[in-house]
């Protein structure tokens, strides 16, 4: 029986923390309570969320640690109102230098807990609150990837094959005449760009130049693009002239379309195949649709057309080059994020 995600981030938790408590219940260590906090705080989403989060509370642990072994032997002769809000703003002012979201709140709290509760016991506190905030930040990131693993590169990935077939159904749609609703592709396109944030932790400090990085933006300007052309290819009125000519064109262009549609599924079946394929072979080779026009019995056709039917017809080929380019452009950039992988 295949479980929710809800079900399995819940259970993926309750077994990170049952194995972190009993881990370190058996070393006979004091505050082993704090290893559990960690895994419960930064467990969330993916495994580059969940590294952010963890990130950031080892560096506001380590902030509010160092704070108070320096802050408290020298101002606890100070009234307790005047020297603990003076070691949380410095607190502040060092985590707000780091840019740290998340981190300042864990290191006013360390800063809090040593002055109020472990001050007698410093020396042997702060080291121990340090080991146990890194061990249940390791654990949590070990069991997303242990524990039915919650990857955002593989995210971004499956996000992609989805866009793309529900591209190739708007498109088969569009062919038919039938109505296409754009918002689910767009909606789709701006939760891939919302969740490759966490993908791009995932991929290191030099994410941008990843194979990965390359590729998932190489498609996301391929897709954007082929949702704008699709919008504007709606607004326009279908090829209903009877003269011959016209007939035969719209005959040529359908089959066009159809072989754009079976490009976009040889995309997801090769994102399907790997992590980072090769983009299909043999390459895309787009034709100008405008070089139809060179036939006499066309061109004739055309010359008896309101002017505003001609102009519309013109931008119905422009499209339809556009479409073609964009996805031989996608499949040269796809082709150069591999190499760039090979070579680096």
């Amino acid at each position: 029986m295949a479980l929710s995600a809800a079900l399995r981030s819940n259970l993926r938790l309750t077994l990170t923390v049952a194995v972190v408590q009993g881990f370190a219940s058996r070393t006979g260590l004091a505050d082993i309570t704090y290893a559990s906090l960690a895994v419960l705080s930064v467990s969330v989403g993916t495994y580059g969320e969940t590294f952010e989060l963890g990130r950031q509370r080892l560096i506001g642990t380590l902030i509010g640690a160092l704070v108070v072994l320096i802050a408290y032997p020298a101002l606890r002769g100070l009234p307790l109102v005047v020297g603990l809000p003076l070691a949380l703003l410095f607190t502040r002012l060092v985590a707000g230098g780091l840019r740290l979201t998340v981190g300042y709140s864990v290191g006013c709290m360390v800063v809090v807990m040593g002055w109020l509760v472990h001050a007698s016991q410093l020396d042997s506190w702060v080291p121990l609150r340090l080991f146990w905030t890194l061990f249940g930040v390791l654990m949590a990131l070990w069991s997303l990837r242990l524990f039915w693993p919650a990857l955002a590169r593989r995210q971004q990935q499956e996000g992609l094959i989805k866009l793309l077939g529900q591209l190739q159904q708007a498109w088969e749609l569009h062919r038919q005449h039938q109505v296409v609703p754009l918002a689910p592709l767009r909606s789709a396109l701006l939760d891939l760009r919302n969740q490759r944030v966490g993908a791009l932790r995932e991929l290191g400090s030099a994410a941008l130049n990843h194979p990965l990085a390359r590729l998932w933006q190489s498609f996301d300007s391929a897709l954007e693009d082929q949702i704008l052309i699709l919008g504007e290819a709606k607004r326009l009125p279908p090829l209903s002239w009877q003269d011959p000519a016209f007939v035969a064109l719209g005959q040529q262009l359908t089959v066009r379309l159809r072989a754009v549609e079976q490009r976009l599924v040889l995309c997801q079946e090769r994102l399907r195949s790997r992590m980072v394929p090769p983009p299909p072979a043999p390459p895309w080779q787009p034709i100008d649709h405008l070089v139809l026009c060179d036939d006499p019995a066309l061109a004739q056709a055309i010359s008896g057309l309101p002017e505003a039917a001609r102009r519309k017809f013109a931008t119905r080929l422009l499209l339809l080059n556009r479409l073609e380019q964009g996805l031989a452009n996608l499949e040269v950039q796809w082709g150069a994020a591999i190499a760039s992988g090979r070579d680096g």
